[in-house]
C-alpha cells in the first residue's frame, strides 16, 4: 500500500485523482488487489514525467510517449495540458489508442485539420463524435470518418452520397459498410470509388462479378485479388488481357485448381511465379514449375509450403543462389538439407538457414560466429536459437545483432538486463517490451536504469498490472 505520509498532502489529492483515472482508463480495469500497486506505478510514472519529460527534447517525448501504444491515458492527458498549442503533440494524442474520450471530444473541434483527422480515424472515438465529424467541412476528415469501422450506419449511408469522390471511396473501402451501399457504389462514375468496392472484403460475389467486366484495369485486378470472388469470375479473369489481373488471380488462395492449371503455361513470368507462390497450388503443378527455366519461378516453388521434400532436395543443389536461399528459408526443408546448406558459400543462403526455426541448435550456434553481420542478426532473431548463443550475440559489436537479441522472447534474462544498459538507445529501448523480461527485472530497472529506460519499465509494469 502507498505510504501517504511519505509524500504529504499533495500526494493525497493525487492519490484520489488516480482512482478517477483508473476507472476512466481505456486499459482493462485492474481488480482491487492490484489497484493499489497500479496506483503506485501511475504515481511514480507521473512523477517521472513531471521531472524528466516536461522539458525534454521533442523527439524524446514523441518517441517515448506518442509513439508508444501502451502510454497510459493519464500521461496523454498531462501532455495535452502541458501545451495545448503544440500541433505535433495534439496530432499524436488525437490518434493515440489510449486517448481519453474527454480529450478526443476537445480535439474533435480543433481548428487544425490534422488534429481532427486523428480523431476521425481513432478506433476509440465515440459514435457521437464521429457523427459530428461526418459533416465536417473538410473532405479529408469526412473521408477518415467514412473509413472508421465505428461510424454509425446512418452516417455511412449519408457519406455514400457525398459530393466528394474521396469521401465516397472511404465508404466503399470500409469493411463495415452495408452490402446494399456497396452495391450502389459499385456503379459510381469515379474509378477510385469502384476500385475501393472491388478491394472491400465485404463486397458480394455478385457485385464482384459485375466489376470484373470494368474497363479499368486496376478495378479488375482488385476483383482478382479479392477472396470473395467466385470460381466462375476467376475463370473469366484468368483470360484477361492484362498480366496484372492474371497475376492477381494466380496469387489468390481461393483460385480453383483448374484456373491455376490454366495459368501454368502463361507467357508472363510474373503470372507463373504467382502460381508457384500460391500455397493452394498442388504438388503436381509445383513439380512442373520447379523445372521452369526462370530462376524467380524456381525460387517461388522453393518457398511454397506445399512443396515436397524431393523437390526441395533437388532445388537445394540449384546453381542459382536465390533458389538455394529460398530452400533454406522453407520450414518444410529436411534437417539434413539445412545442415548441408549451412556450409554454402553464399552468405544469403546462410542467412536464410539462420532464420529457419527448424534449423538444429548446433547449426545455429555455428552460425552465431559467422563473419557476416546479417547472418548473425538472423540467428539473433530466431526464436529457436539456444540461450547460450543469444547470450554471446548480446555482446556482439554490431548494434543490429544486439537489437535482435533484445527483441527475441527466448533471450536469457541476464542478457536482457545487460542490454537495457546498452550504449545504443535503439537496442536498450526494446528490452522492456520483451515478453521474457520478468516483473522483478522491470522493477529493478525502475530504480537503477537511466531515465528513458526507467520510464519504459514503468509503462510495461502498468500494462501488465492492468492484465492481472
Amino acid at each position: 500500500m502507498i505510504k501517504i505520509e511519505r509524500y504529504g498532502v499533495k500526494t493525497v489529492a493525487l492519490f484520489l485523482d488516480l482512482f478517477y483515472y483508473i476507472n476512466k482508463s481505456v486499459f482493462l480495469k485492474p481488480n482491487w488487489r492490484v489497484a493499489m500497486d497500479y496506483s503506485k506505478l501511475i504515481s511514480d510514472v507521473t512523477e517521472l514525467f513531471d521531472h524528466d519529460y516536461k522539458y525534454a527534447e521533442w523527439n524524446v517525448v514523441s518517441e517515448d510517449i506518442l509513439r508508444d501504444d501502451d502510454t497510459p491515458t493519464l500521461i496523454l492527458d498531462k501532455l495535452y495540458e502541458l501545451d495545448k498549442t503544440n500541433l505535433a503533440a495534439l496530432r499524436g494524442i488525437s490518434a493515440h489508442p489510449n486517448a481519453s474520450e474527454d480529450i478526443l471530444e476537445l480535439l474533435s473541434i480543433d481548428m487544425n485539420d490534422a488534429v481532427r483527422w486523428g480523431v476521425a480515424e481513432n478506433a476509440n472515438t465515440s459514435t457521437r463524435i464521429l457523427e459530428r465529424l461526418s459533416v465536417d467541412e473538410s473532405d479529408v476528415i469526412r473521408y477518415r470518418v467514412a473509413k472508421n469501422k465505428n461510424t454509425p450506419a446512418e452516417s455511412i449511408a449519408k457519406l455514400a452520397s457525398d459530393a466528394s469522390e474521396v469521401v465516397r471511396s472511404g465508404v466503399a473501402g470500409n469493411p463495415s459498410t452495408p452490402s446494399a451501399v456497396l452495391d450502389k457504389l459499385s456503379n459510381d462514375a469515379e474509378d477510385v470509388v469502384r476500385l475501393a468496392v472491388a478491394e472491400n472484403p465485404g463486397t458480394s460475389a455478385l457485385v464482384l462479378d459485375r466489376l470484373a467486366k470494368d474497363t479499368v484495369e486496376d478495378v479488375r485486378a482488385a476483383v482478382a485479388a479479392n477472396k470473395g470472388t467466385s470460381e466462375s469470375t476467376f475463370t473469366v479473369l484468368a483470360r484477361d488481357r492484362s498480366a496484372v489481373v492474371r497475376e492477381n488471380v494466380a496469387k489468390n488462395t481461393n483460385a480453383p485448381f483448374t484456373v491455376l492449371n490454366a495459368l501454368l503455361g502463361d507467357l508472363d513470368t510474373s503470372v507463373r511465379g504467382a502460381v508457384a507462390e500460391n500455397p493452394g497450388t498442388s504438388t503436381e503443378l509445383l513439380e512442373k514449375l520447379s523445372q521452369d527455366v526462370k530462376q524467380s519461378i524456381r525460387s517461388a516453388v522453393a518457398q511454397n509450403s506445399n512443396v515436397t521434400d524431393s523437390i526441395l532436395k533437388r532445388l537445394s543443389e540449384d546453381d542459382d543462389g536465390y533458389v538455394r536461399k529460398a530452400v533454406a528459408r522453407n520450414e518444410k526443408t529436411p534437417v539434413l538439407v539445412l545442415k548441408k546448406l549451412a556450409k554454402d558459400e553464399d552468405w544469403r543462403v546462410c542467412e536464410s538457414i539462420a532464420m529457419n526455426v527448424n534449423t538444429p541448435d548446433n547449426v545455429l550456434e555455428y552460425l552465431a560466429g559467422y563473419n557476416d553481420t546479417y547472418v548473425r542478426k538472423a540467428v539473433a532473431s530466431n526464436m529457436s536459437t539456444p540461450q547460450t548463443a543469444l547470450g554471446k550475440l548480446a555482446q556482439d559489436e554490431e548494434w543490429l545483432v544486439r537489437e535482435n537479441v533484445a527483441k527475441n522472447p527466448g533471450a536469457p534474462i541476464e542478457a536482457l538486463i545487460k542490454l537495457a544498459g546498452d550504449s545504443d538507445w535503439r537496442v536498450a529501448k526494446l528490452v522492456t517490451k520483451n515478453p521474457a523480461i520478468t516483473d522483478e527485472a522491470l522493477e529493478k530497472l525502475t530504480s537503477e536504469a537511466h531515465t528513458r529506460i526507467k520510464y519504459k519499465a514503468y509503462i510495461e509494469l502498468i500494462k501488465r498490472a492492468t492484465k492481472s
